[in-house]
């Protein structure tokens, strides 16, 4: 019996010692919150809690934490009861935060948690800490009364600083992005004004730890009012650059969006590329020596760079170098319009290097417009740069050929200039190239709709219409911004019946006159001289060609007189798909096997000369409907007669003359034209 109690005895205080033993931990839940991380986390991205108790490593590996949706993680770790436990949150191995104020006064600059004896817990989401000595349990917004639920919006703008589309070269006086959308009853998201957000700033003890440039996040809190939301509702929105469209994300896709969470609790939608741009990741680890060489000619002549203005290379966009945006400004070689520059580039042999041209007036830059019609790589925005293959260590980028279409070619640049003064613009668009390519059994397709060209005849018949900025801007109130809201915005359409400012019914070129004006805000300009504008056949959106649909034309308006012309190729926004016709010589492309000779009438024209400015000889370009006496001079700025090119009888059709100048000093020249009832002047540039 005696040795029956002690055996009972024994039993119940191994029992006891043991419910002791259990009862010594708790079950402890760490939840995360890595928006405030500036990297790019994946859910197998590595977050950690490490600290002073053993069972997160004693300030060791730490213990990893599992993504349990977006930026939120969480892991569940027993703990001594009653123990004080300092830790900290480390991602991807290096990325310490910095220090923080705990809840207890400890001021050690790590968090701290004081076990709450036989009670599992579930601490309160914790941010990594970027900042300055926050207190433990901070968000990163300030907080509000209850009646707003709190949002917080992240977005990645690498892929599109290594684009160059965004300037962080100077962040007190670059870009802005922001957020629009449908802020239910708001007061902070609508869709308009922009919402702009903050640039992340890089950590002062981790930066190295991280994959991207930390301030290349830019976040912002945005309140929404609990008593204008549904639990489950939808929020659309997108991310947009400036305070204005035309820069925003998803241009013509849909919006991205979030459901508004059960409870209305506050959350933070995890970190989004900027409209899906992922950065490129090359290693560049060869030094060049790069010489860039550009003939400024065609941007004198176009109106957007002058004698004096200042001219620089942007190089290693989307990652094509180890400096994105790496800038050097080039030098006027002499008297000439060549400008150079000489640059030591770290990127990679046998691969492109991105790189583009800006012009500077009065402190403020404008890049050139610049498409590259031949690239096939799968970020589109890149094909808005210059591209040249990294041959060798040492190579010269000479881009100085007159064509349009040549990926050498010259640059030009739009003059934001305000107009001085009104001037009646002749719009004109030869839509010969869009004959011709149909004819080689193209189809034109509109990518807004449904007005495809499929048929050659269709293009005279159907017509044009001009739609942008040029024209008052790209919507046509109440209705679409093409097809059937365009074609029934009159304003808009181009004639080729004698109207309007046609000069000749039925030749293949439509026209309207269109008053430019310095304080035009409708039917005229925004008042600019460079204007930017496109072309649809029966108003659809159908000009680019594959691959092309979102460029546009960009033209600089001279406004030293009172009226001007300009005369634009349909599809020379793209001419890599315009294969049946020729840009530079503004006839059909004799190698593609179309008829040379198809019923299209030629109307009276005189073409800008090329190459121009020239030295010393240069060819011109006109037009004549009908056989008739042509009559083509040169005059000096003093209105003189300084040369007969053309004097006679001249055939219909096209007809091109040849000047050398070898006896005129340099200068401004004017060109003369007189066939039958027409007459034009253009302006030439010699320089030698």
């Amino acid at each position: 019996m005696k040795r029956f109690l002690l055996l009972v005895i024994v039993l119940v205080l191994a029992a006891m010692n043991t419910v002791s033993l259990n009862a010594q931990t708790s079950q402890v839940t760490f939840i995360v919150n890595t928006a405030t991380v500036p990297d790019t986390l994946v859910p197998a991205s590595d977050v950690r809690i490490t600290g002073s108790a053993a069972a997160i490593t004693g300030w060791g590996a730490g213990v990893a934490l599992t993504n349990i949706g977006g930026d939120y993680w969480s892991t569940t770790v027993a703990l001594n009861d009653n123990d004080t436990v300092f830790y900290k949150i480390k991602i991807n191995g290096g990325g310490w935060e910095q220090n923080l104020n705990d809840p207890y006064g400890l001021n050690t600059g790590n968090r701290a948690y004081i076990v709450d004896a036989h009670h599992d817990t579930t601490l309160p989401v914790q941010f990594w800490n970027n900042g300055p000595q926050q207190e433990q349990y901070f968000r990163p917004w300030t907080a509000v009364a209850d009646t707003f639920m709190n949002v917080y919006f992240r977005v990645d703008m690498q892929g599109i600083i290594q684009s160059g589309a965004f300037n962080w070269h100077e962040p007190d006086d670059g870009d802005s992005v922001g957020v629009r959308g449908d802020g239910m009853g708001g007061p902070d998201l609508n869709w308009a004004p922009t919402f702009y957000l903050t640039r992340e700033v890089a950590p002062t003890n981790s930066a190295t730890a991280f994959n991207v440039p930390p301030n290349s996040f830019f976040s912002g809190r945005l309140r929404f009012r609990k008593s204008q939301l549904t639990p489950g509702a939808v929020v659309n929105y997108k991310f947009i650059i400036g305070g204005d469209w035309g820069r925003d994300e998803y241009q013509g896709h849909p919006n991205r969006t979030f459901p508004i969470p059960v409870g209305l609790q506050d959350t933070t939608l995890q970190y989004v590329y900027y409209n899906d741009q992922r950065p490129n990741q090359r290693v560049n680890a060869d030094t060049c020596i790069i010489t860039f060489r550009a003939n400024m000619g065609s941007a004198i002549q176009n109106g957007g760079f002058s004698i004096g203005d200042t001219v620089v290379v942007r190089s290693g966009f989307f990652g094509t170098g180890a400096e994105s945006g790496r800038e050097k400004r080039l030098i006027r070689q002499g008297l000439s319009t060549n400008y150079q520059v000489v640059d030591t580039i770290v990127t990679s042999i046998a691969s492109p290097l991105d790189y583009q041209y800006y012009v500077r007036k009065n402190g403020v830059d404008t890049r050139e417009n610049y498409y590259n019609f031949f690239y096939n790589g799968p970020t589109a925005a890149e094909a808005e740069r210059r591209a040249v293959d990294v041959a060798s260590q040492t190579f010269t980028v000479l881009d100085t050929a007159t064509s349009v279409a040549n990926a050498r070619r010259q640059p030009v640049f739009p003059n934001n200039r305000t107009l001085a003064r009104d001037v009646n613009v002749r719009w004109e668009v030869d839509v010969r190239p869009a004959i011709y390519q149909v004819m080689r059994g193209d189809s034109l397709r509109d990518i807004q709709g449904t007005f495809h060209v499929t048929n050659a005849d269709s293009v005279m018949v159907w017509g044009v219409w001009m739609n942008g900025l040029a024209v008052g801007g790209w919507g046509n109130p109440g209705t679409t911004d093409w097809d059937f809201g365009l074609m029934g915005n009159l304003d808009k359409k181009l004639y080729d019946d004698g109207t309007n400012g046609d000069l000749v019914a039925g030749d293949s070129i439509f026209t309207r006159m269109i008053l430019a004006s310095p304080d035009s805000l409708g039917i005229g300009s925004k008042g600019a001289v460079g204007q930017v504008f496109k072309f649809g056949i029966r108003g659809g959106d159908n000009e680019g060609g594959a691959g092309g649909f979102g460029n546009n034309h960009l033209e600089n308006i001279d406004d030293t007189g009172p009226t001007y012309t300009l005369l634009s190729q349909f599809g020379s926004i793209n001419p890599a798909f315009y294969s049946a016709w020729d840009y530079d010589c503004h006839c059909p492309n004799s190698s593609v096997g179309v008829d040379d000779n198809p019923a299209v009438p030629v109307k009276f024209s005189l073409s800008q000369n090329y190459p121009n400015p020239f030295n010393p000889s240069t060819k011109i370009d006109y037009t004549i409907p009908s056989a008739m006496d042509v009559t083509l001079k040169l005059y000096n700025v003093l209105g003189q007669e300084v040369a007969t090119l053309v004097q006679g009888k001249q055939t219909a059709g096209q007809h091109v003359a040849t000047f050398n100048a070898w006896k005129l000093g340099s200068g401004v020249y004017y060109y003369k034209i007189v066939a039958g009832q027409f007459t034009d002047i253009k302006k030439m540039l010699l320089v030698k």
